[in-house]
């Protein structure tokens, strides 16, 4: 019992010293110096990933026209990452759509 109530008190001065996280405000990722816009509002879907194997993280960009996905090279490092153009996903030299709306 004891062991227990030790636990359930420990969480609880845990959680009085919590404090509420405060975020930066947020940025724009941009390619080529300007601001990403994939249109339609900004509706857009980004994911970073190491896609091109240089353990750099790359960008891939859902967009809602048509469903395709942008990849965007780093061409920075993995902490500061810089973009320049992008090109479609493909497959089979067809570029690849996903489901969007």
């Amino acid at each position: 019992m004891h062991k227990y109530l030790s636990i359930v008190i420990l969480l609880l001065v845990s959680i009085s010293y919590a404090e509420t996280p405060v975020f930066a405000d947020p940025v724009y990722i941009q390619a080529n110096g300007s601001n990403i816009n994939v249109g339609y509002g900004g509706n857009a879907s980004p994911f970073m990933i190491d896609w091109d194997g240089d353990n750099k993280q790359d960008l891939l960009l859902g967009q809602y026209d048509g469903g395709r996905i942008r990849f965007y090279t780093n061409t920075g490092t993995h902490y500061y990452p810089t973009f320049n153009t992008f090109v479609y996903l493909q497959a089979d030299g067809v570029n690849i759509s996903v489901s969007y709306g």
